[in-house]
């Protein structure tokens, strides 16, 4: 196996966070909240600023970026930071790359002082349920339909940053 780093993306890094995004929605439809045909249409203005919203950990092996999570601080969430966007390329899938995602953006939590991280989690997939929980994130009881389909039912999970 090839060894696989994970860094935070600047600003300048938009087209890295553009291209993951963008083969995230296609590859996985309707899991994420993005529209694909939305997101392509963004300009460099919207990419780069989504960028520097909250953080975007990427892992890259040597052929280039192969996954990536994000974390931001929505309002509302009592000093939450939500973890969103989790994706790691079919290729690269099985090799923990994920769960070092997931705890990169616990480690930005923790650095911006916020004491928790939540996450949504489309019910009924069972892989990333059983990251999650590795992870120590647990079912908060909070629940709501998925904003693109509605048959799918998709609940909170949540852990404290010194959690784990």
């Amino acid at each position: 196996m090839s060894p696989v780093v994970v860094r935070r993306l600047t600003g300048e890094d938009w087209r890295t966070w553009r291209r993951l995004r963008l083969a995230a929605l296609a590859d996985a439809p309707g899991v994420f909240h993005g529209d694909l045909a939305e997101e392509r249409a963004y300009d460099e203005t919207r990419w780069r600023a989504w960028t520097e919203d909250g953080v975007k950990a990427v892992a890259f092996d040597p052929d280039g970026p192969v996954g990536v999570a994000a974390g931001w601080v929505p309002a509302g969430r009592a000093g939450a930071v939500e973890l969103f966007g989790m994706w790691v390329r079919p290729r690269a899938r099985g090799g923990r790359i994920a769960e070092r995602l997931a705890l990169e953006v616990v480690a930005w939590a923790r650095e911006a002082g916020r004491p928790r991280v939540e996450l949504w989690v489309i019910a009924g997939n069972e892989p990333a349920e059983r990251l999650y929980r590795r992870l120590g994130f647990r079912d908060t009881g909070e629940y709501a339909l998925h904003p693109h389909d509605p048959d799918l039912r998709k609940y909170v999970m949540a852990r404290g940053v010194g959690d784990g």
